[in-house]
């Protein structure tokens, strides 16, 4: 369908073209467009999306509106049958060229279009061949494309080996937005997901929306760790009123000989400090120590300490050292919530479990609700579970595992140090090749470390309105034109823009509702009069 023609195109980016007066409602900005292709007939039609649109009248200029000064002057016109209002009115509208259909992706023109090239409403049919993923593969449907009823699909293989990253303001719909990506995601494949959840905000999953099959499916999928030694009382509270029934989870501790020397000589150094005889004597001692999965009590991991670190101790220099080192590693190991240090260990009535990785590398949705640590406690702990995660798959190599990291730029931020930024870095550079995917979660993209953004080659733009952050994007997205950042300022809590390699071209997206229940809530002021005082 002819919906207009060509005016102006001064690069192979855009073009301006005059709506047809009988279409002028069909066509707004999101809408899609085509052009015949004028570079190859053998390539199908140049796909387009429109960004502006104008209304203009030739009257309206500076001599007829001296004219207008009262509303009796308009209507005298009107009163002879001239209505300025219509008259010489025209629409305008300015279009992005997305480029014609290459294989799985969209190629650029190399060349404008030429003026007076009629432009085309494609049907959804024809629209949907466009945007059509390959044939084969996984594909996640988180929506429909916007203003249409065509689905939104994502390949699910790019966006999970690759790397993705869903960025917004806070109150954006991230959380929601995951949520959708992690549903779809247990329902087309057998892979399990991990997600650090830092706000206990994920437990709702635990609770299916509706009673269809597959809500009930997926909430039936949901396990929840907590740390072993971390009050959850309030926020069990809050669950059970929230959704009337009772959160389930599973009390988790780390077993302190399972650490790699690495990972207890960054804890150490952290949170204690290590002089350079104390890091020469606690290498000395783990070589005759190793990583062992035998979980003992914290004395007799003391003393096996001591004993191994002794055989390389001489003078009383280093028997100092050695002294002090054990004292801080037993600080760090009673004042961490989340080290073992006994077999049998209880909070509360609670049994507290030892975490072993490999349950969660098994097909389920996997919750660690880091909630009642502080900011330092869960930095170390994401450290911890991710450089074992990594450790394991690089060993076996044998099936996808997906972890989704909430609240990114806490746990690999620009600047300054976190325990957790290194095992970050290490996963989004080598993740790939090992079967480590990972989706990064933000409200402050331009806060994240750039060695972690930048591998992750899909993006999903939820609403942003800090300027740093839109320069940001503006960086990092391909072909992004100035009307999609004003769109990104502006987008609904049910909107997203998605770019990179698991879309053939930036998606405008309609966010489905969700399966489970959504954890995350913005409290409202309650009007004075309706509080009722004890």
């Amino acid at each position: 369908m002819k919906v207009g023609v060509v005016i102006k195109a001064q690069s192979p980016r855009a073009f301006w073209f005059r709506v047809f007066d009988n279409v002028e409602d069909r066509i707004n900005v999101g809408t899609f467009v085509t052009l015949d292709n004028y570079e190859s007939r053998v390539n199908g039609p140049i796909l387009a999306r429109v960004t502006r649109v104008i209304r203009h009248n030739y009257l309206v200029d500076d001599r007829v509106i001296a004219q207008l000064g009262s509303e009796d002057v308009i209507n005298t016109f009107r009163d002879y049958g001239i209505d300025i209002q219509y008259i010489a009115q025209s629409t305008l509208a300015r279009a992005s060229i997305i480029g014609y259909r290459v294989g799985t992706r969209f190629s650029k023109p190399l060349k404008p279009p030429k003026p007076m090239d009629f432009v085309y409403l494609p049907t959804e049919g024809e629209l949907s061949k466009l945007l059509r993923l390959d044939n084969g593969g996984v594909r996640l449907v988180i929506g429909s494309v916007r203003s249409l009823s065509i689905p939104a699909e994502l390949d699910a293989n790019k966006l999970v080996s690759h790397h993705c990253a869903i960025l917004a303001a806070t109150g954006g719909g991230k959380s929601w937005l995951a949520g959708v990506i992690v549903e779809e995601l247990v329902l087309r494949a057998e892979i399990p997901i991990i997600i650090i959840d830092p706000h206990g905000e994920y437990s709702a999953m635990q609770v299916p929306k509706s009673s269809v099959d597959d809500a009930k499916y997926v909430a039936s999928l949901v396990k929840v760790y907590v740390p072993g030694k971390v009050d959850t009382t309030s926020l069990d509270d809050y669950f059970k009123a929230r959704f009337s029934v009772k959160r389930k989870y599973v009390r988790f501790g780390i077993n302190p000989r399972s650490l790699s020397l690495r990972l207890m000589e960054g804890l150490l150094d952290h949170y204690y400090g290590l002089t350079d005889a104390q890091r020469r004597i606690l290498e000395e001692a783990w070589q005759y120590m190793g990583m062992d999965n035998e979980l003992t009590g914290l004395d007799e991991f003391l003393n096996d300490l001591e004993k191994s670190g002794g055989r390389v101790v001489k003078g009383y220099g280093n028997e100092l050292a050695l002294s002090t080192l054990l004292t801080k590693v037993k600080m760090l190991i009673e004042n961490r919530p989340f080290f073992i240090t006994r077999p049998g260990e209880f909070y509360g009535n609670e049994p507290i479990r030892l975490l072993d990785i490999k349950d969660l590398m098994e097909y389920g949705i996997h919750v660690l609700d880091l909630s009642g640590l502080d900011l330092v406690d869960q930095q170390a702990l994401v450290a911890l579970i991710l450089n074992n995660i990594f450790r394991i798959s690089s060993m076996r190599r044998d099936r996808l595992v997906f972890i989704v990291v909430e609240e990114a730029h806490n746990y690999a931020p620009s600047v300054g140090s976190s325990l957790s930024t290194s095992a970050l870095i290490k996963i989004a550079r080598e993740g790939r090749k090992f079967g480590v995917g990972l989706c990064i979660i933000s409200q402050r993209p331009s806060k994240v470390h750039p060695d972690v953004l930048s591998q992750c080659l899909t993006q999903v733009f939820k609403r942003i309105i800090n300027p740093v952050d839109l320069r940001y994007v503006r960086n990092v997205v391909e072909f992004i034109s100035d009307e999609d950042l004003w769109e990104v300022r502006v987008l609904n809590e049910d909107d997203a823009l998605v770019t990179g390699l698991a879309v053939p071209m930036p998606l405008p997206v309609k966010v489905r509702d969700r399966l489970t229940e959504h954890g995350g809530v913005t409290p409202a002021l309650i009007p004075r009069g309706n509080i009722t005082r004890v």
